[in-house]
């Protein structure tokens, strides 16, 4: 939410709370439990082949945590990196994060490549944009129409996720797409 908070402007602020002043409160004994729910959307699939009908374009490791991440790209957003815009329509992004395998001391392996060597998928994120998408959410998370999903290790959508988050995370990143690997997609295309 800082990233949110940041963008806030003092009159922002102030003329939203002199709004929700000026409204009347909900009667007495009134369920307001649904007034502010958590922000579930079901529009975001995980694509069925992701992994041989995607491109991937970047492995990031992360030791630390330990996880190494796959990100994929459909031909779609590939294209339109090549040729330097916005992803349109119909992009479609894959992350998979995965543990990686540890040696006899519990540190992670590295392959021939330089790269953690992925263990077991720990879940599945999908960004894909759509016309029309962003019109349901809130203008202060919109990213423009990019919608957000999140899948478990097995393929099932993890419903207790808040994509709220995923929208405001990516929200700062308006002139890259809302994308934070726009430059590594961009480098990628434009060797293909």
């Amino acid at each position: 939410m800082n990233a949110i908070a940041a963008e806030i402007l003092p009159t922002d602020i102030a003329n939203t709370a002199a709004f929700y002043a000026g409204l009347q409160g909900a009667a007495k004994g009134t369920d307001t439990s649904s007034m502010f729910p958590t922000l579930v959307m079901d529009k975001v699939k995980l694509p069925a082949d992701f992994k041989k009908t995607f491109t991937l374009y970047q492995t990031v490791n992360y030791p630390e945590r330990p996880q190494v991440r796959h990100l994929y790209a459909n031909d779609i957003a590939v294209k339109a990196a090549k040729d330097g815009k916005a992803a349109p329509n119909g992009a479609v992004f894959a992350l998979e994060v995965h543990t990686p395998k540890l040696d006899a001391d519990k540190k992670p392996i590295k392959g021939a490549d330089g790269n953690l060597v992925p263990d077991k998928l720990a879940f599945t994120t999908v960004m894909e944009k759509r016309a029309g998408w962003g019109k349901d959410i809130p203008e202060i998370l919109r990213n423009a129409d990019w919608n957000y999903g999140i899948f478990n290790a097995d393929n099932t959508p993890r419903t207790t996720s808040n994509q709220a988050e995923c929208l405001a995370c990516h929200k700062p990143l308006v002139k890259d797409d809302y994308l934070f690997s726009i430059k590594p997609l961009r480098d990628f295309a434009m060797k293909k």
